[in-house]
């Protein structure tokens, strides 16, 4: 599951397997249609507005367009992202997690 996470700062991107929806309706979703939380999950950060010194509700947030320099961030996420995706898809995700996670 590739998912937007408020926890972590715009470009950070992670791979883990497991843990709760942290009140993520998305993940809540998934969670309910698989009957366990035990599956992986690839996190693209996207800042949380109080770390980013915003003054707006999280929902509103969520629901419209990242500020030009998240976006940028947020694009160079995704391409480190998908670079681990063969590893992922063959199941390799010891593979996938240290490629991701090495700079």
């Amino acid at each position: 599951v590739v998912h937007d996470e408020l926890d972590l700062p715009p470009g950070a991107v992670k791979l883990k397997k497991g843990g709760s929806s942290g009140g993520h309706n998305g993940l809540k979703d998934i969670t309910a249609a698989l009957g366990t939380q035990d599956y992986w999950r690839l996190r693209i950060g996207i800042g949380h507005p109080r770390t980013l010194n915003l003054n707006q509700p999280v929902a509103d947030f969520v629901l419209h367009r990242p500020r030009r320099e998240e976006q940028l961030l947020i694009e160079e996420a995704i391409e480190k992202a998908l670079r681990i995706i063969p590893a992922a898809v063959a199941g390799d995700f010891t593979k996938a997690t240290m490629e991701l996670h090495t700079n």
